[in-house]
């Protein structure tokens, strides 16, 4: 194949010259920047469509990010619905707990109030029997004061009429005397004897013969004979048998106790009275107030404040064992709670408070 340049000439087809050289050097520096054209327009290319790859990329990019923050709000979104949803329905059922737990302590209340109106019933029914009581203590007291009277009058006539017969049966000695001596011959020692014998027996009889009714005048000289009734031996016998008692109890006069009598309790009114009264005559200040409400209590408890002084438990030790040697089933114990708190319902004076004495006194049932 023989190539033919133009400006070039060929002698030979197979032998060059400069000619021919320089024609083909002209013709490798066109391709050469025909090659280099197309190189730096392929460069261009390339580098423009590197640039429009880039900068779809980077929207592709921005594009998917904010696809995946908006499914992520959106997912969080839903997890926040679904945990307040959760929330709500918990705070439901506390709420349905809440009311549950409202009806409880309504109907507890209501209870308690039905209770209290029993208990209340109950009192107004004691409260009525201890007033018919009292009402016929006070009759059964007027009428052992008109008796004790009349016991009174009837032994003030019965020593006047001993002294007269005294009186008399001394002057019919003397008289006998007199006849005796008048008389000495006719009568003999055995009619003497039996004459002295006849006076001490109307003597006698003079003075053990029963009281006659009384009209009148029973109050007259009340304090020459000493009454009959309730202040004879009887009287001295209780004051000899609770003088110990209070002896031992004196040593701590002025100590302030509260006695809680639980109701309905048998005999605790009785037992209550008899301990506050050894309290008052031994000088201390008792108060007395109805416990009502609780239940499970037995005997007596002495019960001491926490953090009282030595000498308020020494006083609480002594009371009982004072109560054990006067026959009470007492026992020194403590209190369960606070102080100033207890269950049930104290009925009693309101100065002082039934929590400001150190020292507690429960009368509780008797044991069996």
């Amino acid at each position: 194949m023989t190539v033919i340049v133009p400006g070039m000439r060929s002698n030979n087809s197979t032998s060059m010259d400069i000619d021919q050289l320089r024609g083909w050097a002209a013709f490798m520096d066109r391709a050469m920047i025909v090659s280099l054209a197309a190189v730096v327009t392929a460069v261009m290319a390339l580098g423009a469509s590197t640039w429009l790859s880039f900068k779809f990329g980077s929207a592709v990019r921005a594009h998917e990010h904010a696809l995946i923050d908006e499914y992520k709000a959106k997912e969080s979104h839903s997890a926040q619905s679904t945990q307040d949803a959760v929330t709500a329905r918990d705070h439901a059922v506390a709420l349905e707990k809440e009311v549950s737990a409202a009806r409880e302590r309504a109907t507890a209340l209501e209870q308690e109030i039905s209770k209290g109106q029993g208990r209340a019933t109950a009192l107004e029914q004691e409260l009525s029997a201890a007033r018919e009581r009292a009402a016929t203590l006070e009759r059964e007291a007027s009428s052992a004061r008109e008796r004790a009277g009349a016991f009174e009058q009837a032994a003030r006539e019965a020593n006047e009429r001993a002294a007269r017969a005294i009186r008399d049966g001394a002057a019919a000695g003397e008289k006998a005397l007199a006849e005796e001596k008048t008389q000495a011959p006719q009568i003999d020692a055995a009619e003497i004897q039996q004459r002295l014998a006849n006076l001490g027996k109307l003597v006698r009889e003079a003075a053990t013969r029963p009281a006659e009714p009384v009209q009148g005048g029973a109050s007259e000289a009340p304090s020459q004979v000493p009454a009959p009734g309730p202040s004879g031996p009887a009287v001295a016998a209780r004051e000899a048998q609770t003088s110990p008692v209070v002896a031992q109890l004196q040593k701590y006069a002025g100590t302030k106790a509260a006695v809680f009598v639980i109701q309905p309790v048998a005999d605790g009114q009785a037992a209550g009275s008899a301990i506050s009264a050894y309290l008052d005559e031994a000088g201390w200040m008792p108060g007395t107030w109805t416990w009502t409400g609780v239940a499970g209590i037995v005997g007596v408890v002495v019960l001491v404040k926490d953090g009282s002084d030595a000498s308020t438990s020494e006083a609480a030790s002594t009371l009982v064992e004072t109560l054990r040697s006067a026959g009470f089933n007492a026992t020194k114990g403590d209190w369960p709670a606070n102080w100033s708190r207890f269950r049930g319902m104290l009925d009693g004076p309101q100065t002082p408070g039934p929590t400001d004495a150190a020292i507690r006194i429960v009368i509780g049932a008797k044991p069996r």
